[in-house]
């Protein structure tokens, strides 16, 4: 089965400290960091990996602490690429944080799939005292019943979506139950979307290019976790970074054809394996 492969930016903050991606690397400046998800497509299937989130609130919240930001409700998006939330029929989710699964009731048509552990370990923490807040703060807090009301897989560990469509547990990195989602298409290889394991490419390429490994600072879970799973997600990619999809990441654009629409959001075609015409080349842009 082939697999067509773009990123959507439904957002973007201006200037976000860099001290805030990278562990224990203070004054590293600030970045606009984009907000994305991604898009999979194949004959006959069309699946999101993650579903961000619309929430004026939080637009203003995100905007007062870093700067300007601009944002697009995420069906709007996949609107500018020809997609309704009808046609919608998996959702891959890397962990369930708000940017990531704030959407979900958007495709009420689609099939969820998450971590068991995810999801158990959201309940456990939100029953723990007020004083553990720092687990829950990012979390969509109302995931678990949504994913009660419909169709829904709670994985645990590894687990085949489709044939080309894997989910690889990451347990006890960036959440305690996250996973990648590793897409698989013909002669096109293995790519991975990282969720938020990887933030930057400077991540997994080093601070300065050196290549020495700079673990993501927001985490639940541990560094050393981190390192060795970011190890195995090079290893399955044959070292090639470029083959590792961050959602955070403005270089990303750079990277892979893009386009540019009137509001300065994006979107990448990272891979044409499934016969689909580019979106990019038919894009609206400014």
């Amino acid at each position: 089965m082939g697999w067509s492969i773009w990123i959507l930016e439904y957002g973007y903050v201006d200037r976000f400290p860099a001290s805030n991606l990278f562990a224990a690397q203070p004054n590293e400046g600030h970045r606009r960091m984009p907000y994305c998800f991604g898009l999979v497509r194949s004959a006959d299937r069309c699946v999101l990996v993650d579903t961000g989130f619309a929430d004026p609130a939080v637009y203003e919240r995100l905007t007062a602490k870093y700067g300007a930001t601009r944002w697009c409700a995420p069906v709007d998006v996949l609107a500018r690429v020809g997609i309704a939330p009808e046609q919608v029929d998996t959702i891959l989710l890397t962990h369930n944080h708000f940017d990531h699964a704030g959407c979900v009731d958007a495709f009420p048509a689609a099939h969820v799939w998450i971590q068991r552990r995810e999801i158990d370990s959201y309940l456990a923490a939100a029953a723990r005292p007020a004083r553990f807040e720092f687990l829950t703060r990012s979390c969509q807090a109302d995931l678990p019943q949504q994913l009660a009301a419909r169709t829904a897989t709670l994985v645990d560990g590894a687990a085949e979506v489709a044939p080309g469509l894997r989910l690889w547990p990451a347990h006890d990195t960036h959440t305690a139950g996250s996973q990648v989602v590793a897409v698989t298409g013909g002669a096109d290889g293995t790519w991975v979307f990282a969720g938020d394991n990887v933030y930057s490419y400077e991540n997994i390429e080093g601070i300065r290019g050196d290549g020495v490994l700079a673990p993501i600072a927001m985490s639940t879970g541990s560094a050393t976790a981190w390192l060795d799973f970011a190890e195995t997600m090079l290893a399955s990619v044959g070292g090639d970074s470029r083959r590792i999809l961050p959602f955070h990441e403005s270089a990303v654009w750079d990277r892979f054809p893009s386009a540019t629409f009137d509001d300065g959001l994006h979107v990448a075609e990272v891979s044409l394996a499934g016969g689909h015409p580019s979106v990019v080349s038919g894009a609206r842009t400014a």
